[in-house]
């Protein structure tokens, strides 16, 4: 699966015309790639997700898009057998089955929920996250110590994003 901006159109934007440079650039496209997935929760390319959560009263899943309904819920390594995965509205929820409870923790138990998200294809990623990342990569170019020029790359970068971010409690 490839990233949804490309190494062409990452040296497009930063006006590069050799190859010098392609080593650090693919760097700045993962980079940014990164903080628009750490930002935001969505996953630009999918992946196996696990999250771990020490009880089952708020079992909110942080990644979206969840790509596959197929949801596997351990406890302490335990598989159980039936969750309902609410994925219509962010943050994605799990559930018991219709008519049935979660199992009681005992001290130490840990709820792991493993599924996968990201978007299936570039195409499919929200044009504002490209556009984030394109700003972070320039912001990483022209600031590449961290200074005051990245800092506005990255509040553009937020203004680009915020609409998509999931604020999970």
């Amino acid at each position: 699966m490839a990233l949804p901006v490309s190494l062409d159109e990452a040296k497009r934007q930063l006006r590069v015309i050799g190859d010098d440079e392609n080593d650090t650039i693919a760097d700045f496209i993962k980079d940014a790639a990164g903080w628009v997935e750490e930002y935001t929760g969505h996953l630009l390319e999918p992946r196996e997700v696990r999250e771990r959560f020490s009880s089952f009263e708020r079992l909110q899943l942080r990644h979206w898009p969840i790509s596959n309904e197929t949801v596997i819920v351990t406890v302490s390594g335990t598989v159980l057998a039936d969750a309902r995965l609410l994925s219509a509205v962010r943050p994605a929820r799990l559930l018991p089955a219709a008519d049935a409870a979660w199992p009681r923790l005992n001290g130490g138990d840990v709820v792991e929920v493993t599924y996968i998200a990201g978007y299936s294809t570039p195409a499919d990623v929200p044009r504002n996250f490209v556009r984030a990342m394109l700003v972070l990569i320039g912001g990483y170019d022209a600031d590449r110590e961290g200074g005051e020029v990245f800092q506005a790359a990255e509040e553009t970068a937020k203004r680009l994003c915020r609409t998509k971010k999931a604020w999970v409690a």
